[in-house]
């Protein structure tokens, strides 16, 4: 930023610069924050370089208020061991780049203080929120689908992203925030991937050639591994750090240096259906720099702690604080609660759904300026950017998403919205809209096409509340319960399947052969996850009546099952003898 723009405001704190050598020639000063939050200008003879801007912590939270922006500290690394002494101090911030133009947005009052109050006592607005004076259009944004973050406790992303999870028997994670984008007509969708990307890239690829963006629509899906570069020999560091590393190398770009006027950043394991239209709509009325996309939940229907919370105006969609993982006793000033209201968790919060629009000077200025993210540290746009934004006075404004939103963030998660399609009152209230999740009635959801018989049921059995795909063989005497079926499982007879979950097979008799079913006559399951090519005998009892919460029985080939949370998962590729017991 240009801080000459604000030098009249800083005057008041401002200490004596230093006295000039004589004769020296000084075409500009640099603005240098002290350790006592104090500014000084401090003079040079040359032009600043651009500095190497590394991210090393926040300030301390102990005397922080509940919902404030929380400041981050950046510094110069010493490229050199010539350089390390003069690294500047880490209570201190270095000379910021200077540039020739000052930051101007025209929905933001001059008036408006620079510190940022605590969302128990909620500031006195005095800005006005004016429209965006050269409104965006669909056709000029750029949506960012970010699907390589690692999961190393779910035994499901062991092989595979956990964008590449499976839902609903037929979709994978990363289909619905694709869905939302070609539905809102998005026509540039970027995928960046790193961590087990191989069956996401392959899945990505074949799903969405240009066709699913109508005939004579230029539109496109690109995948974008993760890189690295002689400078960075680090994977990226954060979801910040990854949309970074691709905005620098200009990979977020389109046909013929095409540039995106404003950036949609989403997660690609959150499972919600929106039209990204409205949400530009928002971002255009308010003329906001940064829009971020909500979920009013309730209190107690939600693990607030492990979320990030919004502060928004009751009656506007500004956005004046931000609290990434708030402490239980910090939800008390967070929440959002009516007169009568008197219990915590009848009380509401404005989630962040990590869907966000950035404008795209907003994202070169908060984003782009990064130069390099030393190893052992990440950058993330919630937990860092949008409090950077709030305490250098964005704009930055909420739309609030009426409609069903789930993170999966973890294998419970995946497992309870899974059985949710078939089942809403089975969990929590939070997942009684998950059946809308695969109502293609008004928007389509795009996957891989298969061409597989239709699912055929042999003699008499019982199948309520259940979720059957196709290619799938239910043999006489089954009962099915709260159970999702994936493509092409083949059953025994007299089989009890209850709240299981089965990926199934790509295609029919997969590895095992036409007369062996994949699960054996007589088998019991209850509370399982089974993944690809598992062969389980007859007389199997998979139920864990002992209620372990964690365990793992794993070979040297992985095959196996693991105990996470209570749940069994059956590993892919995992043959279990007759009469097993878990």
């Amino acid at each position: 930023r240009d801080y000459r723009s604000v030098q009249s405001k800083m005057h008041a704190t401002m200490s004596p610069a230093p006295a000039v050598a004589a004769g020296q020639a000084v075409t500009r000063g640099r603005p240098r924050l002290l350790a006592n939050r104090n500014w000084t200008m401090v003079p040079c003879a040359r032009p600043l370089k651009p500095a190497r801007v590394v991210r090393l912590g926040s300030f301390s939270d102990l005397s922080k208020p509940a919902g404030q922006a929380g400041s981050r500290k950046f510094f110069n690394s010493a490229s050199s061991e010539s350089d390390a002494a003069r690294k500047v101090s880490v209570s201190a911030i270095s000379e910021p780049v200077v540039s020739d133009q000052p930051r101007v947005s025209p929905s933001v009052d001059e008036d408006v203080p620079r510190n940022l109050r605590p969302s128990s006592v909620v500031p006195e607005r005095r800005r006005r929120v004016n429209p965006a004076p050269n409104p965006v259009t669909m056709d000029k944004v750029g949506a960012v689908v970010l699907a390589g973050g690692a999961d190393s406790n779910n035994p499901l992303t062991r092989s595979q992203a956990r964008a590449a999870l499976r839902f609903g028997a037929t979709y994978r994670l990363i289909d619905f925030p694709i869905a939302n984008c070609i539905n809102s007509k998005v026509r540039r969708v970027f995928v960046l991937t790193q961590w087990n990307s191989h069956t996401l890239n392959q899945h990505v690829n074949s799903a969405y050639p240009p066709e699913v963006f109508g005939f004579g629509e230029q539109g496109s899906v690109d995948v974008l591994p993760s890189n690295q570069t002689v400078r960075e020999k680090s994977w990226s560091l954060g979801s910040a750090d990854c949309v970074r590393r691709h905005l620098q190398s200009g990979a977020l770009k389109g046909p013929g240096q095409w540039e995106p006027e404003a950036y949609l950043i989403l997660s690609g394991e959150a499972l919600y259906r929106m039209d990204y239209q409205d949400m530009i709509k928002t971002h255009n009325e308010t003329g906001a720099d940064i829009t971020i996309g909500v979920s009013k939940q309730r209190l107690g229907d939600v693990d607030a702690t492990n979320l990030g919370i919004c502060s928004v105006y009751t009656d506007d969609t500004q956005v004046y604080g931000f609290r990434e993982k708030p402490k239980p006793d910090e939800l008390r000033e967070l929440a959002q609660c009516e007169k009568n209201v008197s219990d915590l968790n009848d009380c509401h919060v404005h989630v962040n759904m990590g869907v966000y629009i950035f404008s795209s000077r907003a994202m070169k200025e908060l984003v782009g300026v990064i130069e390099h993210i030393d190893e052992g540290t990440s950058v993330d746009f919630g937990r860092d950017i949008i409090p950077m934004a709030i305490g250098s006075n964005y704009q930055i404004h909420a739309h609030e998403h009426g409609g069903f939103w789930q993170p999966v963030r973890n294998l419970r998660e995946w497992y309870e919205s899974n059985l949710s399609i078939c089942s809403p009152d089975l969990f929590r209230k939070m997942y009684a809209g998950a059946s809308a999740l695969i109502d293609v009635s008004k928007d389509q959801v795009f996957t891989v096409p298969r061409t597989l018989p239709p699912a055929r049921f042999t003699g008499v059995s019982d199948c309520e509340s259940s979720l059957i795909s196709d290619g799938v063989v239910v043999a006489n005497g089954c009962r099915i319960k709260d159970s999702v079926v994936g493509p092409c499982v083949v059953f025994g007879e007299d089989v009890s399947v209850e709240r299981v979950i089965f990926n199934g097979h790509p295609e029919m008799a997969h590895i095992h052969g036409n007369d062996v079913p994949d699960v054996g006559r007589g088998s019991v399951l209850l509370g399982c996850v089974v993944q690809s090519d598992v062969l389980i005998g007859a007389g199997c009892v998979l139920t864990n009546k002992k209620g372990v919460k964690k365990a793992e029985v794993v070979d040297e080939n992985g095959h196996g099952y693991v105990i996470e949370n209570g749940l069994i998962t059956i590993l892919e590729g995992t043959v279990l003898e007759a009469g097993t017991v878990i």
